[in-house]
């Protein structure tokens, strides 16, 4: 198992917890009702991490059954670009970072446009382009969904905070172990050598 400082890392509520996985918005909605457990003092909704938890699991088992040049990891946040950027080359998925070029899915001139079969948006809300055209294509969408959303167009909805820079590198860390895990090119019980740190963008953009 690997260690970071001294402290051995698992990932747990507690992990999540340290990367404010956790904090939501000021704001619910019906559909996210269902992960909300608390509200923070400062007013903002706190997420239920069990759930979160959950979900990434069977994200994994998800993920693992795709050929991973068939999967593509999407998010136009600056925050999530590094992560993305790690993950796929630890799994061999598919990354666009940034601006989402109209098309990319739809227009068969265009590259990914009939070789992707699974969509991961970091906010299905933020990166709408994606989300359009996966929905035209027929291609299942996995978001994070933060207490704001709706869940418009997401097959599965991991509930999490998909704004803060701290969390969207752990959930992308996690979700990458947790992948290679299934996919048996890690033991139930073994980490990848990158830390949460290295899926996390500079300090330039605090």
């Amino acid at each position: 198992m690997s260690e970071e400082a001294g402290e051995v890392i698992e990932i747990n509520k507690d992990f999540l917890l340290k990367y404010r996985v956790h904090y939501g918005r000021n704001i619910k909605t019906p559909f996210s009702e269902e992960f909300i457990y608390a509200i923070h003092p400062k007013g903002f909704y706190l997420i239920d991490l069990d759930k979160t938890l959950e979900k990434l699991r069977i994200a994994a088992k998800m993920l693992s059954r795709y050929d991973p040049s068939e999967v593509m990891v999407h998010s136009a946040r600056e925050f999530a670009r590094k992560g993305i950027e790690e993950m796929c080359k630890l799994t061999g998925f598919q990354g666009v970072t940034g601006r989402f070029l109209p098309g990319t899915l739809t227009n068969y001139m265009l590259k990914y446009s009939k070789s992707i079969s699974l969509l991961i948006v970091i906010d299905h809300t933020y990166d709408r382009q994606a989300v359009d055209e996966a929905v035209k294509m027929r291609i299942p969408i996995i978001s994070f969904v933060d207490t704001n959303s709706d869940g418009s167009y997401v097959d599965l909805a991991i509930p999490a905070n998909n704004k803060g820079k701290y969390s969207i590198a752990a959930l992308l860390w996690s979700l990458t172990i947790l992948v290679l895990r299934e996919k048996g090119l890690l033991g139930p019980n073994e980490f990848i050598e990158a830390s949460v740190e290295d899926f996390m963008v500079s300090p330039e953009y605090e």
